[in-house]
């Protein structure tokens, strides 16, 4: 690294450490809602506070609190923006025999963490050459200082794996792409299908699918070591279809950018669990009936969750019914559906398709909205198709059309690129990944296909 950029990085860092200092000392509630977004929406060149959200509030223990955290974020992201472009980490199913996961088609199983390359001028991938050997690290999550990787062990009995085991684990981001391992922590059950951080950075949240049910667990992020859980909370409730609902399935987990509030989408249960998070021990309360769950529809089969950018509204992506309900969100009550849209082509039959392993109406998988909030896109499975979303200024979407993805795909996931010009999807039955540049209509253009075999997740740093 060359003498310029060093000195820059350490200035960055000394002045993120001592504005963070400050903000400790001031009035943290002043800078509540700027510093979230700092950390969870950050555009390219992660001065997130020139760009706010759900706020107005400008106070000196703010504006110290947002520049700390912004040289904080510039202090881990400039070694990976270099020359050799921004760095992409794609996480896999391993360790399967072919047929023994149902929602897997593939064959080939993957190796673990997959290292590439990743240049936002051109859209394209270029292999590293290193693989970090883990099992099922199919969600991969970076910290909102920019230094650390999260990923899952998705663990399950259709693999022998028994009833309780299930792990996270921390890596050092390493300026030349590498991943070193902290630490490997109990979850204290299988199925971790998520794992993402609450809005200060200092819990990790991760779903059981396999036993119903979520865990809080301690992410110090000074050193990147994940402690013990704190709240293991398991839901109640099943939903009308036999294979899919017969329990509850927490399948994705998320925390409010604004507030304590953490959103759970059961896919078992029809619902979002509702729970606020101490920050301080780490425990979980259900906010009081009725917000304790929210209803997303009958067979739906929520999934996951994505927070406009200005707005405060939420996007539920639900799997069984290939639907997208769109919700305001209340500070205190949480989510409150407004719009129910279907994602899936008019007319499209998925139900008894030979490609629809979810073996319900519709399967879908992930969604995403752009960092300027104007485009919302959904993964139709069976179609293997994105479904692309306008978004209105209230918040509410337009279904505008569809972008083939490659034969087979079963897409399980797509992320946003640094910049949020790029899209890249996890195209797990066609083992590999595909980039879309996102152009100024919404339309997506391919500008590269990486092959990683069952590619589940991918994390750009």
């Amino acid at each position: 690294m060359d003498a310029p950029v060093s000195t820059f990085r350490c200035a960055l860092a000394y002045f993120g450490f001592f504005g963070m200092r400050f903000w400790e000392a001031g009035n943290a509630a002043s800078c509540r809602d700027v510093v979230p977004l700092i950390c969870t929406t950050p555009p390219a060149n992660s001065l997130c506070l020139l760009h706010e959200q759900h706020s107005t509030k400008k106070s000196t223990t703010s504006i110290l609190a947002g520049l700390g955290w912004s040289g904080l974020r510039l202090f881990a992201v400039i070694p990976m923006a270099g020359a050799e472009g921004r760095v992409a980490y794609v996480g896999s199913y391993t360790g399967f025999e072919p047929g023994q996961l149902g929602w897997v088609g593939t064959t080939e199983a993957g190796k673990g963490i997959s290292v590439f390359r990743f240049d936002e001028a051109t859209g394209k991938l270029a292999p590293t050459g290193t693989t970090i050997e883990q099992d099922s690290p199919t969600w991969l999550e970076v910290d909102p200082s920019g230094q650390y990787l999260v990923a899952v062990h998705e663990l399950s009995h259709h693999t022998g794996v028994e009833n309780g085991v299930g792990f996270l684990t921390s890596y050092k981001l390493e300026v030349d792409g590498g991943l070193t391992k902290i630490s490997t922590t109990s979850t204290g059950g299988r199925g971790n299908t998520c794992v993402t951080f609450d809005r200060t950075g200092r819990f990790v949240l991760t779903t059981r699918y396999w036993e119903g049910g979520i865990s809080v667990l301690p992410f110090d992020p000074a050193t990147g070591v994940i402690s013990d859980p704190t709240a293991t909370p398991l839901h109640e409730g099943t939903g009308p279809h036999p294979l899919r609902q017969s329990m509850p399935h927490p399948h994705g987990i998320h925390g409010d950018p604004k507030t304590d509030i953490i959103y759970a989408m059961d896919l078992g249960t029809d619902a979002v669990h509702q729970y606020t998070l101490d920050t301080t021990t780490g425990a979980l309360t259900p906010l009081k009936d009725p917000h304790d769950r929210v209803d997303m529809g009958t067979g739906s089969g929520p999934r996951g969750i994505n927070f406009h950018p200005s707005l405060a509204v939420a996007y539920v992506n639900c799997e069984l019914s290939g639907t997208v309900v769109v919700c305001s969100i209340d500070s205190a009550a949480g989510l409150s559906p407004t719009q129910t849209l279907e994602a899936y082509p008019k007319g499209y039959v998925a139900e008894g398709h030979p490609e629809n392993f979810g073996k319900a109406a519709f399967w879908g998988a992930e969604g995403v909205i752009t960092r300027d909030g104007r485009w919302y896109y959904y993964i139709c499975r069976v179609a293997q198709q994105i479904a692309v979303f306008s978004v209105g200024a209230d918040g509410q979407l337009t279904l505008t059309h569809h972008q083939a993805l490659a034969p087979k795909s079963n897409a399980r996931n797509l992320t946003l690129d640094v910049s949020g010009s790029h899209i890249l999807v996890a195209s797990q039955d066609a083992n590999c990944v595909e980039v879309f540049r996102i152009n100024g209509d919404g339309t997506l253009a391919k500008t590269d296909t990486a092959q990683v075999s069952c590619a589940a997740d991918v994390a750009v740093i």
